[in-house]
């Protein structure tokens, strides 16, 4: 990519990274090193330290400081949850587009720019990604996707209901991770704030993609990381999902997930929509979780 002037960089839309971290310094550093790194130059950059233990977080961010004036640090005087520090990166935001960025996960240099630039040839929508894979404590890929093209086009019935009807077990509760217009973020977030419960990630995400729509890159721009205690040097397992009624929301989870569902798209046309959709996966959630007792021990006795 050609080199940016800084006029140009005053002229480009505003984004806001929000980074919530918690005792990672080191995958901290390598998410400050992808996201400093980015292409796309007109960067806030906020990192909300959940008080983390010792001095070695702040001294990464310190060392960042020095040299991008990008980025502000706040540290919490207490912790008070992940979700609490999701939310005050999110609100502290003054860009006109946001995300989120684990502090452990790798970017493609083009990530940003990729996604502002799929945003702003598509102003109806509202939140934009990338394909990814999931790398391992080693950064060696151990889980690829479907492309996520599938959840792709403007808010509507058509898009929910691919997004509903797609397995919860392949991947889409990384969209959480776009680059959102901040209203749209805002408002998915005012209808449903993330919280502990199973799936909240992506019942967020549902909506934010019914207010918003979607748009995404198709190359590989994303590496989330799974950090596994079975990663070592010399020993890689891919994931690989053998059950196969491993594709849908668990039972006993199944009146939380829905009631979640639900408030994630009040104030929206999908409201019956994502009912009728969740009530007809329940068939499915109920079967898996009569067989899973069967399924393991079939595992256990035929050696796979």
């Amino acid at each position: 990519m050609c080199a940016v002037t800084n006029d140009e960089v005053r002229k480009s839309p505003l984004v806001s990274v929000g980074i919530p971290t918690y005792n990672r310094p080191a995958g901290l550093r390598r998410t400050l090193e992808c996201i400093t790194g980015q292409t796309y130059r007109n960067l806030e950059i906020i990192i909300s330290d959940n008080c983390s233990f010792g001095p070695e977080t702040e001294a990464v961010v310190r060392d960042f400081i020095a040299k991008d004036r990008r980025i502000q640090y706040y540290r919490r005087e207490e912790n008070k949850g992940s979700l609490n520090n999701f939310k005050f990166v999110l609100e502290n935001a003054t860009g006109e587009y946001f995300m989120w960025a684990a502090a452990d996960d790798e970017w493609n240099k083009e990530f940003i720019a990729a996604c502002v630039i799929s945003l702003k040839k598509n102003p109806q929508i509202g939140m934009s990604f990338s394909n990814i894979v999931n790398i391992d404590s080693f950064g060696r890929i151990i889980r690829e996707y479907p492309s996520f093209e599938v959840f792709a086009g403007i808010s509507s019935k058509d898009t929910v209901i691919r997004y509903l009807k797609s397995p919860e077990f392949f991947g889409k509760a990384n969209l959480i991770y776009s680059l959102y217009k901040v209203d749209i973020c805002r408002k998915a977030w005012n209808a449903y704030p993330i919280t502990d419960d199973w799936g909240s990630d992506m019942c967020f995400v549902l909506g934010a993609l019914a207010r918003g729509g979607l748009c995404v890159d198709r190359r590989v721009l994303f590496k989330k990381r799974l950090v596994r205690e079975m990663d070592t040097p010399d020993r890689m397992e891919k994931i690989i999902i053998k059950n196969p009624y491993d594709d849908s929301f668990g039972f006993l989870q199944s009146f939380t997930y829905i009631k979640n569902n639900l408030k994630a798209v009040q104030g929206t046309p999908y409201y019956w929509i994502t009912l009728a959709i969740l009530l007809g996966k329940l068939p499915k959630s109920f079967v898996a979780f009569c067989m899973s007792p069967v399924y393991y021990i079939s595992r256990k006795f035929s050696g796979f």
